[in-house]
């Protein structure tokens, strides 16, 4: 498989991680509908994933399928990016007038960042 499968993996993968799940634990929460060798074949790049299959497992995930699409470009590993921590729960404490701004652009990072896990 390609690069752009390697990079769909790693998006599947992070999606999955970002949930708290195992492989296994995809197996068992979904009942048996997605087999663990199966979602790791995936991750890894080593098995094409079917635009349904992507779609279900997009639907399992809770997620729109967009965020498990590359950007049209493999990550090249390269420096990591500065980490900033905002701590949404006293975000959500403080009044709307004064952090409306601030409460979107959360938002905003959330949404391009895939961070479905609330």
């Amino acid at each position: 498989m390609g690069d752009y499968a390697k990079a769909l993996g790693a998006k599947l993968r992070g999606i999955r991680q970002q949930q708290g799940l195992s492989l296994h634990g995809v197996e068992q929460k979904s009942g048996g509908r997605w087999k663990a060798v199966v979602v790791g074949s995936y991750e890894r790049g080593d098995r094409a994933v079917t635009v349904q299959k992507l779609a279900e497992l997009a639907d399992f995930y809770g997620v729109p399928v967009v965020e498990l699409l590359p950007e049209g470009r493999v990550p090249s590993g390269a420096e990591p990016a500065t980490k900033i921590v905002i701590n949404l729960e006293r975000l959500q404490q403080l009044p709307a007038e004064k952090v409306g701004p601030l409460a979107r652009y959360a938002a905003t990072i959330q949404s391009q960042r895939g961070d479905y896990n609330g």
